[in-house]
């Protein structure tokens, strides 16, 4: 008796096999990575190992590195008004700066004692670049400023110059002067060296000023005029080299040190009169000695018999009150790459340093009235608290929906390998830990989650489609075997 053969189906072996063959021609990630099971996990733990390492490397700032497209100008003009100083500083500037290539806009304000320009370019730019032009064009115009203004400063315009870290300091054994110069002498020199710091700041007090008062009358009466006093004490008041002494072994430098040390030098300053000339002299003759000169009768007089001469301090115009008493504030200013928590847990503990050693005087007071990485530490503190609910809350969600703790397991893996990844990108590419980045990796959880989602229902929906395959082919080769028996 023949046997019946089998009617051909979808889920018969020489089918099965090129559907099979076909699948296996495809090749994608999900593929390639159960096939080599072994190089994901050494690709994962590779990942866990330099996202550790560079956690700890990435520097924490508030915020990202930012650059304005905005080149500041300032200058000093001391004594200055600013109408004239419109017409001989400003105006010039403008004219000058406003050749820099790239720039849009130009914004000056002139004050007393003081010039501001602001140079805008389009957005997008080489600020590095501009700010070369710049300087370049201001070189070429400083012959056309006025002598007795000083060089002008050029700078970006940058939040990491902002300081970082401020201290108010009170004594009751240094006032006054005693306690700027300890500000600007000693402490701003020992912080200067603390790793990440830039320029250290000091404002308040009051500063050391030898303040010459002249007489007009009396410089009348001796023919000599302020101009002359002014260059006198300007060339008097400079070192000069001195070149070098030849000797059988060495050729030693010298220098003639001619700057005044106290204000007695000032005091006993010669000055010739009559004669129809006046001049500065060394302090080597009498005053009153006369000499007799083809051009007529000079006469010796001392700077004093003409002028008061006071050691004393400058008028005060910037003033630092803690709580009602007068106090010296110094500013940290951080350098631009470096890590802001880091420098200002170097200050304080350069500061404690300090103290311990006796440099800082047991009675001065030091409050902190800024400190940017309290600050940064609790708002990044807040963000990574806020990341780290939101994958609890979400493992909890597909717990409760899936029902499995191993699918909900691998989804919970996902998160912080994901984040991992993303901080060894932010390592390589130099980015910084800030507020925008860590709320960038917070929000990156629920995409995590969401695309774990996706991918998990697909690999139980093609897990589960194929075991119905497998067993509706069963069903049908049961069915045939039993025709067959009959």
């Amino acid at each position: 008796m023949a046997q019946p053969t089998a009617p051909d189906s979808p889920f018969s072996p020489g089918i099965a096999s090129e559907l099979q063959t076909g699948s296996s021609s495809r090749l994608s990630l999900s593929t390639l990575a159960i096939r080599q099971h072994i190089a994901t996990l050494m690709l994962t733990v590779a990942v866990i190992v330099l996202g550790l390492f560079f956690i700890q490397q990435l520097p924490i700032d508030l915020l990202p590195s930012i650059t304005y497209p905005r080149i500041g100008v300032r200058a000093d003009a001391p004594g200055v008004s600013p109408e004239v100083a419109i017409d001989e500083v400003t105006r010039p500037l403008e004219q000058a700066l406003a050749a820099t290539e790239g720039v849009v806009q130009i914004v000056s304000q002139t004050r007393e004692g003081s010039i501001s320009l602001d140079l805008y370019f389009q957005p997008g730019g080489n600020i590095d670049q501009a700010l070369n032009d710049a300087t370049a064009t201001l070189n070429r115009a400083r012959n056309s400023l006025p002598e007795t203004i000083a060089q002008p400063r050029l700078f970006k315009f940058d939040p990491s110059q902002l300081p970082v870290y401020e201290t108010a300091l009170t004594s009751s054994s240094l006032q006054g002067v005693d306690l700027r110069v300890f500000a600007d002498q000693e402490l701003a020199r020992e912080l200067n060296t603390v790793p990440g710091v830039a320029s250290v700041d000091v404002s308040g007090g009051v500063q050391e000023e030898i303040r010459i008062n002249l007489d007009p009358a009396r410089l009348q009466a001796l023919g000599l005029g302020i101009t002359e006093v002014l260059d006198a004490l300007s060339e008097r008041n400079q070192d000069t080299a001195g070149g070098r002494i030849q000797g059988p072994d060495s050729e030693p430098l010298t220098r003639v040190a001619g700057r005044f040390q106290d204000a007695d030098e000032i005091r006993n300053l010669i000055f010739e009169v009559g004669g129809g000339s006046s001049s500065a002299t060394a302090p080597n003759s009498s005053p009153n000695s006369s000499q007799d000169q083809s051009s007529g009768l000079t006469q010796q007089v001392y700077l004093r018999d003409f002028a008061d001469v006071i050691d004393g301090t400058e008028e005060q115009r910037i003033f630092v009150n803690l709580n009602g008493q007068p106090a010296v504030k110094v500013s940290i200013q951080k350098q631009p790459a470096a890590n802001t928590i880091a420098v200002v847990d170097g200050v304080k503990q350069r500061l404690g340093q300090l103290k311990e050693s006796g440099l800082i005087p047991e009675d001065m007071v030091l409050n902190a009235t800024l400190d940017e990485s309290v600050f940064i530490e609790n708002s990044i503190r807040n963000v990574a608290i806020s990341g780290l609910t939101g994958a609890g809350l979400a493992a909890i969600a597909v717990l409760l929906f899936l029902g499995s703790l191993r699918q909900t397991f691998i989804i919970v893996i996902a998160i912080p390998l994901a984040s991992l990844v993303a901080i060894l990108f932010m390592g390589l590419f130099g980015l910084s830990l800030n507020v925008f980045s860590l709320g960038g990796l917070a929000l990156g959880v629920g995409i995590v989650v969401d695309n774990a989602i996706v991918m998990l229902e697909n690999i139980v929906k093609g897990v589960e489609e194929k075991a119905a395959e497998a067993k509706t082919a069963e069903v049908k080769k049961t069915q045939s075997n039993r025709a067959i028996i009959r």
